[in-house]
This record gives structure tokens, C-alpha cells and sequence, in this order.
């Protein structure tokens, strides 16, 4: 078994390297994460939705260590629709702060560290799209997706929503689609998904984005998935 994960880590590595050129070898244990969820106006990116609440968890030593939640005034009604989701009102983000000084205290919370989401693309996108329009400044940041990481480790569910690999992961999801219950839940599947990835011997970051960025799980590593899935592991 060790040489099979010997040999997968190091096929991983020769192929990032090829494709390109440099892969980041930082141990994922060695990293601290923030994970984020917003709630937004709509689906659309600003300036036509805006964020109505961002909430996030950092980890540190994989560990849960702290968390943010903050409404946001978006400057504009809120669509009913909106409302209906999330519970959020007009009244409710009334007083709160506007998007430049909520995202200055999101960038200092989340400072070094990787970003992930559920739905990386939807949620870090929103957040560098408003944060060029507010502040004239474009984040970059590592990140990973908790959703495509999900894909490829659980490929035997039939749908990858957040509550369905919640449920699968016996995890409880408090005050749905509310950003911080999400997060938090994200949080938990999350260093879930990082402790598999050890399992089948992706233990760097550059090897868990090229995994995330797979279109279908590797056959080789399929098989050790299915091995621990056998054995009640996954």
C-alpha cells in the first residue's frame, strides 16, 4: 500500500510539473484556511447582485479557530426572492456596514491564508468582482473547492450538493443559507475531505488542486477510495 501511495503521489507530481512547470509542494497540514459563503441579492455578479452577508471560518493546525459573520447593506432593495432564502431583510441590513468596510474586515481575518468555498468559482469570483468595483482592488489568493473536491472523493453520490454531503458526512448544517451556518458546515466537510486526501496520499496543496481540477476521478486513486469506503473509512 505505501508504495502504490508513493507511487500516485509521485506520478502527481510529475504531471503538474509538466503541465505547469512548478507545482506548490506546501504540506496542506502547514496551511491555514478561511472558509467562505456569502449571501447575495441574486446569482448575477455586481454590479447587478450584490453581497448581503459574508460569513467565514479560519482554520489553523486543521482546526477550527475562529469565525466572522457580518450583514452587508447592498445599498438597494433586497428582491423578495432573496428574503425567502435567506430570512435577510431590508431592515435587517439597514445599519450594517456597506461592502468596502465589511470586505476590509473579511481581507483581515482571512489574511495568509487559502480560501476556500463550497463553490469556489461562484463565491471568491463575487468576492474579487465587488472588491474591484468598491475598493479598485482584485484579491488573489490560493484556493479550493470544497464542491469539486467532493466530486472527486464521494464519486459514487449521485449529486453533490452541500446538504447532501452534509448528510452523507452525518454533519448538521445550522441556519441554512445563512453564510456563517454554511460555512461552518462547509468548514467541517472541508477538513473532512483534507483527512481523505492524506488517506490516498495528497498531502500537499499543488496535488489537492490538481486533483480538484480533475475532470473524473484517476482510476488508481478510485480504487483506494473504494478500498476505504469498504472498510467503513469514507
Amino acid at each position: 500500500m505505501e508504495r502504490l501511495l508513493d507511487y500516485l503521489v509521485d506520478q502527481f507530481q510529475k504531471f503538474y510539473q509538466y503541465i505547469f512547470k512548478k507545482i506548490d509542494l506546501t504540506e496542506l497540514e502547514d496551511l491555514n484556511f478561511t472558509v467562505v459563503d456569502l449571501e447575495t441579492t441574486g446569482f448575477q455578479y455586481p454590479p447587478i447582485d450584490r453581497i448581503i452577508e459574508i460569513g467565514a471560518v479560519r482554520i489553523e493546525n486543521l482546526q477550527i479557530k475562529d469565525t466572522f459573520s457580518t450583514l452587508v447593506n447592498p445599498l438597494k432593495k433586497i428582491p423578495q426572492i432573496a428574503t425567502e432564502v435567506t430570512g435577510i431583510t431590508d431592515d435587517d441590513v439597514l445599519n450594517a456596514p456597506t461592502i468596502g468596510k465589511a470586505l476590509k474586515e473579511f481581507f483581515r481575518f482571512s489574511t495568509d491564508t487559502v480560501i476556500v468555498a463550497y463553490n469556489i468559482s461562484f463565491d471568491y469570483h463575487f468576492i474579487q468582482e465587488t472588491s474591484k468595483l468598491s475598493m479598485g482592488y482584485v484579491p488573489e489568493a490560493r484556493t479550493l473547492c470544497a464542491f469539486e473536491l467532493s466530486k472527486k472523493i464521494l464519486y459514487f453520490l449521485e449529486r453533490y450538493d452541500l446538504d447532501v454531503v452534509a448528510e452523507y458526512f452525518n454533519i448538521k448544517i445550522e441556519n441554512r443559507h445563512r453564510a456563517l451556518g454554511d460555512a461552518i458546515a462547509t468548514a467541517k466537510i472541508f477538513l473532512i475531505l483534507i483527512d481523505i486526501l492524506k488517506k490516498i496520499g495528497i498531502t500537499k496543496y499543488g496535488e489537492a488542486k490538481l486533483f480538484e481540477k480533475a475532470n473524473l476521478t484517476p482510476p488508481k486513486i478510485r480504487e483506494l477510495l473504494e478500498h476505504y469506503r469498504r472498510l467503513g473509512i469514507i
